[in-house]
């Protein structure tokens, strides 16, 4: 699909990266962010208050302001998932970051590797919605977590008039859709306006979790990809 016109459905800032990747490949990407991150207010004592943290976990980059913010220059190992997230943990000043590529499942093996003891606890920086594979990884390697919930995904809304606008030239060949939250905006999308993506895109899901929020048939045209990584679904599209 050389050249293809590439739907990206995340929010603004991290739309607009994977935009410039998607260019520099020779595809033409499409802005229309389904999903927006807003900042949650932590109750008293979410941040671990009486208890003794061996380190941190993250499994998105939009948590790492508020964790800077609570423990700025923090020299505790902060384990992250994905090389977005490890960057922005470092950019905010913490200095011992390990990164586990792709998934949350081997943040337990990842963190006993670094020094994590069983019996430990991590603070896991955290948004509203989770699939709990990382609090599971962690207990079967016998480390406690402590969820902060920091931030929540919320959905955003476009007028037909606005879908329109971004999709002049009509429907677009392939749709990235990375998150659970982004398949239900686009089955909302499809139900609203369906002659705005008639013939169907190829859809581009990042796991088969996310695939399995589409409806099936939006789910037949749907890729998943091999590896939880943005890149094995570049590779699709050429």
């Amino acid at each position: 699909m050389a050249g293809g016109r590439v739907l990206i459905l995340r929010e603004a800032g991290e739309g607009e990266r994977t935009a410039r990747r998607l260019a520099e490949r020779g595809h033409q990407p499409l802005l229309l962010p389904l999903e927006r991150s807003v900042e949650l207010q932590a109750p008293a004592g979410g941040t671990g208050e009486g208890a003794v943290l061996a380190g941190f976990a993250l499994t998105s980059a939009r948590a790492v302001p508020p964790l800077a913010r609570a423990f700025s220059d923090d020299l505790r190992a902060v384990f992250c998932v994905g090389g977005a997230t490890g960057d922005a943990a470092r950019e905010a000043g913490f200095a011992n970051v390990h990164v586990a590529e792709g998934a949350a499942a081997g943040m337990g093996r990842m963190a006993i590797t670094a020094g994590i003891s069983a019996g430990e606890t991590l603070l896991y920086a955290a948004g509203r919605r989770r699939t709990g594979t990382l609090e599971r990884s962690l207990a079967v390697a016998g480390i406690s977590c402590r969820i902060w919930e920091v931030y929540d995904v919320v959905p955003v809304t476009w007028s037909e008039a606005m879908v329109r606008s971004v999709l002049i030239g009509g429907p677009p060949d392939a749709v990235l859709i990375l998150s659970v939250g982004q398949a239900e905006g686009y089955r909302r999308l499809v139900e609203a306006m369906p002659q705005l993506f008639d013939p169907a895109p190829l859809l581009l899901a990042l796991s088969a979790r996310i695939a399995e929020a589409l409806p099936h048939e939006l789910g037949v045209n749907a890729h998943i990809a091999p590896e939880r990584n943005l890149a094995s679904l570049f590779e699709r599209l050429g």
